[in-house]
């Protein structure tokens, strides 16, 4: 028995040993329903048994063993045979529920021995602290006179040999709702935190993307007069439609880059948290030189 073997066995035995009915009445079904053929000549008469036995293994790998283990079931996570292999993992849930209020909270962590991750998994870990701490403040400060609620989940937009994106997703209500995003990024061939200022080879790159973020606006308005954007100037002066080098951004697979605002950002709550794609011969130009080859 190997030190895996070992590791499973000793966390199965301290949680739930006793298997539910329901899980005994599926093992003896599938193993029921195995299909019993004759051997024709001696020397094959084994594989049948091979087969039940590779069955029920399949079975008890795949269904009874994550089920009557939480240990064991996280453990197979990363296996490819299951799925992907998994770069982020859920470490923790944050979840509260009642009539009035509900809170869940995925808490994303990077896997990865470098800076550039632990910085990222730091910031996660006080962003979602901040939340919960806020939400329960929000519980005891309104009772039962009103509903609150807080969702937080993420993806892995991008993961390849050279990129990493991780897209964090927010949704708070409270009264009204409102939705923003966070996106983290990793340069793999450098082991660091890339953001949006980091592509600019100077400041025209921001007055580009904008000038074509307005030409889709005022275009889409056009098409559609149900779609409104806020391009003109406020009353106070400020432009709806900026950028800064914190800017939510990511790679498509096409090597496009897509810019991001959250609701309220650039229009009212009924356009949502729009997108807006920029073709990679628009910008390249005033792109830095070591991030070309990431949308070739």
């Amino acid at each position: 028995m190997n030190n895996f073997d070992k590791y499973i066995k000793s966390k199965v035995a301290k949680e739930q040993t006793d298997i539910p009915d329901s899980v005994k009445n599926r093992i003896e079904q599938t193993l029921a329903d195995l299909p019993e053929k004759k051997p024709v000549i001696k020397q094959i008469r084994i594989l049948p048994r091979i087969a039940a036995s590779a069955a029920c293994f399949v079975f008890i790998i795949l269904f009874l063993l994550p089920n009557v283990s939480v240990t064991y079931a996280q453990a197979l996570e990363p296996i490819p045979v299951i799925g992907d292999i998994v770069r982020v993992v859920t470490i923790r849930n944050y979840f509260y529920s009642d009539d009035k209020h509900e809170m869940d909270i995925d808490v994303p962590k990077i896997e990865g021995d470098n800076d550039a991750a632990e910085n990222i998994n730091h910031d996660i870990t006080q962003l979602t602290e901040t939340l919960v701490k806020e939400f329960y403040e929000e519980v005891e400060l309104i009772g039962d006179e009103g509903h609150s609620s807080i969702y937080l989940d993420y993806e892995t937009v991008t993961n390849t040999d050279t990129w990493f994106t991780l897209k964090i997703r927010v949704h708070e209500a409270s009264g009204s709702s409102n939705t923003y995003y966070k996106f983290y990024h990793i340069d793999k061939r450098i082991n660091e935190i890339v953001k949006l200022g980091d592509l600019a080879n100077d400041n025209s790159f921001y007055d580009v993307l904008v000038d074509e973020i307005k030409r889709q606006m005022k275009l889409q308005m056009e098409t559609d007069s149900s779609i409104v954007y806020w391009l003109d100037e406020s009353i106070i002066g400020k432009d709806y439609v900026s950028l800064s080098e914190n800017h939510n951004f990511y790679w498509n697979d096409n090597g496009d880059l897509v810019i991001i605002f959250d609701k309220y950002e650039v229009g009212p709550g009924a356009m949502g948290t729009p997108e807006f794609v920029i073709d990679k011969g628009v910008f390249r130009d005033v792109l830095k030189s070591e991030y070309k080859d990431v949308i070739s």
